[in-house]
């Protein structure tokens, strides 16, 4: 018997594996825990450009109980703040309750968040948001 195949014909003891490829609707258990854990628990904790953000912020705009409370929307502001319409927006939708069910912010939080939108008023004060300029006469 030689060490060398032929390449004109497949042993009968060769192993031979079968690809079995499942349906893209089919998830394994693992994909469906992994779906149903991550839309219940969002990512929750300060990241680091966050940390870096609040750093350059006045000792007295700080929000440090957004941060430990809401590392989340502390992160979502931290991304924002170049970009002037979407962090008001993203802050007016914060202070305005438009389901109706909402628990609401701790005073402290709130304060923080009043204290932040008038900062970021006074930095960014000739931006102007997209609903002014439809009401705008000319």
């Amino acid at each position: 018997m030689s060490i060398y195949r032929r390449t004109d014909r497949v042993p009968l003891n060769d192993f031979q594996a079968e690809s079995h490829t499942r349906p893209a609707s089919v998830a394994t258990e693992a994909e469906v825990a992994w779906t149903k854990r991550r839309m219940s628990e969002p990512a929750n904790g300060l990241l680091k450009p966050t940390f870096a953000w609040a750093s350059t912020l006045p000792i007295e705009i700080q929000p440090r109980t957004l941060m430990y409370l809401f590392p989340r929307i502390a992160n979502l502001m931290a991304a924002m703040w170049q970009d002037p319409n979407s962090l008001r927006g993203y802050v007016d939708d914060l202070l305005v309750d438009r389901r109706g069910n909402r628990q609401g912010f701790p005073l402290e939080v709130l304060h923080e968040l009043f204290k932040l939108r008038a900062y970021y008023d006074e930095l960014h004060p000739g931006d102007t948001v997209p609903w002014d300029m439809v009401n705008k006469k000319e």
